[in-house]
């Protein structure tokens, strides 16, 4: 009897490997390249924006000298007037003091021109409408706009007493806005209650290109508004 040997059973096949995973490096679009964010396009500034950046440089460069003239005035003060008691002048940085004005250091240059140009508009006769001015502006605040609730108070200030006083101070205020100083308009306490005060230096300039302010007196105020770094008269 013939035993035949049975086959061997077949391996079974070893499972399939799977492919290794391929990197992101391999699979990238980008490989070998260099990524480059995008850049922010650069924000272009406005003239406006401009400006002011390089009045704040100057206004910045010009702190430092006029610190160093304020150390250097103090020196000669305290040189002149040794152990001065501060506490008898009148100092607007005194946090106590209070009731003061804010003007033009060309006040008193500009008083003057306009005692000399009302001539113009009163028929050849110069009047002193510059002291109804002052007053305005020791009234006014940072609106450039005030009340007279009182001719005859104001009108004192400025000087006019007597029977004619406000009908002098009413006069006076209109030259002031013939020339173009100020406009007004009426209220129960009188036709010049209300006041706009214009800028001293616009007036002027505009009574200058007309002639009638002498050239001389106008240089003169010119050079001292260069001096305390004015700069309304070479404005456009």
């Amino acid at each position: 009897m013939v035993i035949q040997a049975k086959p061997a059973a077949k391996k079974a096949a070893p499972p399939a490997k799977a492919p290794p995973a391929q990197s992101a490096k391999a699979t990238s679009p980008i490989v070998g390249k260099a990524v480059v964010k995008p850049v922010a396009p650069a924000v272009k500034k406005s003239n406006e924006e401009l400006l002011a950046s390089l009045d704040a440089i100057n206004d910045k460069q010009a702190r430092t000298p006029r610190n160093r003239a304020m150390e250097d005035t103090l020196k000669m003060r305290e040189h002149l007037w040794p152990g001065l008691d501060v506490k008898r002048l009148w100092l607007r940085t005194d946090k106590s003091r209070k009731g003061y004005a804010t003007m033009p250091r060309t006040m008193p240059q500009i008083i003057n021109l306009i005692n000399d140009v009302t001539k113009q508009v009163t028929g050849g006769k110069a009047i002193p409408a510059g002291k109804s001015y002052l007053v305005l502006w020791c009234r006014v605040f940072d609106e450039g706009f005030l009340k007279i609730d009182s001719e005859p108070v104001a009108a004192l200030e400025a000087g006019y007493a007597g029977e004619r006083n406000v009908t002098t101070w009413r006069e006076h205020l209109s030259v002031l806005k013939d020339l173009g100083f100020i406009d007004s308009k009426d209220g129960p306490a009188g036709p010049f209650q209300y006041v706009l005060l214009f800028n001293p230096y616009q007036a002027l300039k505009a009574l200058h290109a007309k002639g009638w302010v002498q050239q001389s007196a106008y240089t003169a105020l010119f050079q001292r508004a260069i001096e305390v770094r004015a700069t309304d008269l070479t404005e456009d």
